[in-house]
């Protein structure tokens, strides 16, 4: 396994967990202009085991909400039709993704568990409609989160809901 260099947005990363099912993490957004560096991402439903590849990226499902609309962080028509036309749910307020924020540092110590699968494009801050996130300090922390259906059951008392990933993916 190749070693993860860089991240982007739109990067879907898969590690295996403890259930022994791979899982899926999607790059919302990526702050390198000041240190401390951090990346956030969306939380996916996948769970195989597989290993995961681009129709199943698509296939799968974020974490977030549908948030009122902000002024500051607009998408473009394009994207909001796209979100309504998977989403009508939501209109007229936008999509927004729960973040798993990891600090740069913290992700060197367990990037060697981690996997590169493919790169969608997606909006950016993608985050910033969505109303909560969480830090992930370590590889037994997101193991734990992602393991035996815990992420599913600790987002549905934040109030998060699964969203389509086309309803974003460009």
């Amino acid at each position: 396994m190749e070693k993860i260099k860089d991240i982007n947005l739109g990067d879907a990363l898969t590690f295996r967990a403890w259930d022994g099912n791979y899982k899926l993490l999607l790059c919302t957004s990526v702050h390198k202009k000041k240190s401390p560096h951090y990346y956030i991402f969306a939380g996916l439903t996948f769970s195989s085991f597989n290993k995961p590849v681009l129709k199943d990226v698509l296939e799968s499902y974020f974490y977030g909400t549908g948030n009122t609309k902000s002024d500051y962080f607009k998408y473009n028509d394009d994207e909001l039709d796209r979100m309504w036309g998977v989403h009508p749910e939501v209109k007229p307020y936008y999509l927004g993704s729960y973040g798993l924020m990891i600090l740069r540092k913290d992700f060197l110590s367990f990037r060697s568990d981690i996997e590169y699968v493919v790169n969608v494009s997606i909006p950016t801050q993608l985050e910033m409609h969505g109303n909560g996130s969480m830090n992930i300090s370590s590889f037994s922390f997101i193991n734990e989160l992602f393991s035996n259906d815990n992420l599913d059951e600790i987002m549905g008392k934040r109030f998060q809901k699964a969203f389509k990933i086309t309803a974003i993916s460009k």
